[in-house]
């Protein structure tokens, strides 16, 4: 099954292949030493593949408009994706990304659609958020900038 914010796509020979990068920066300069800066997990990235029968052309049309489709701030639309693969890695808001094409298959009477799906919201990003919260600094009266700004202001007068 495939499934944008609810609407299913009868994708046949659907195939869904997996990838996530995980960063680094290394950190032994000239020695041979093995050290790593970690920089996170980055999205998920979705490759999907599959045929759509030529009498589903409203399915690949609908398909088509929902990768051209933006939001109040011009940003891609996310949505939310139903797929055994994603479900697998906890994969739930995605946003297309890179190319999208349609090719004609005329022995079997559909169209290969192929196009990449980024992962949006992802729970590491979620967990990273929740993790800032936790730690971010109490906001403290700024006595020197009011100091600062009193001094400014008697000069001024």
């Amino acid at each position: 099954m495939f499934a944008l914010d609810g609407k299913t796509f009868d994708l046949k020979n659907v195939n869904v292949s997996f990838g996530r990068e995980f960063k680094s920066q290394d950190m032994s300069g000239m020695s041979s030493m093995t050290d790593d800066s970690e920089q996170g997990q980055k999205a998920a990235q979705l490759d999907v593949t599959g045929l759509i029968a030529f009498k589903h052309l409203d399915q690949l049309t609908a398909l088509e408009t929902m990768s051209t489709s933006l939001d109040e701030q011009g940003d891609r639309v996310a949505y939310r994706l139903v797929n055994d693969v994603a479900n697998a890695f906890k994969v739930k808001r995605v946003k297309f990304v890179g190319s999208f094409s349609v090719t004609q298959q005329e022995n079997q009477m559909a169209w290969q659609v192929t196009f990449k799906l980024k992962e949006h919201h992802s729970v590491a990003e979620q967990k990273e958020q929740r993790q800032n919260e936790k730690t971010k600094p109490e906001q403290q009266q700024n006595t020197r900038l009011k100091q600062v700004l009193q001094q400014n202001k008697e000069a001024i007068s």
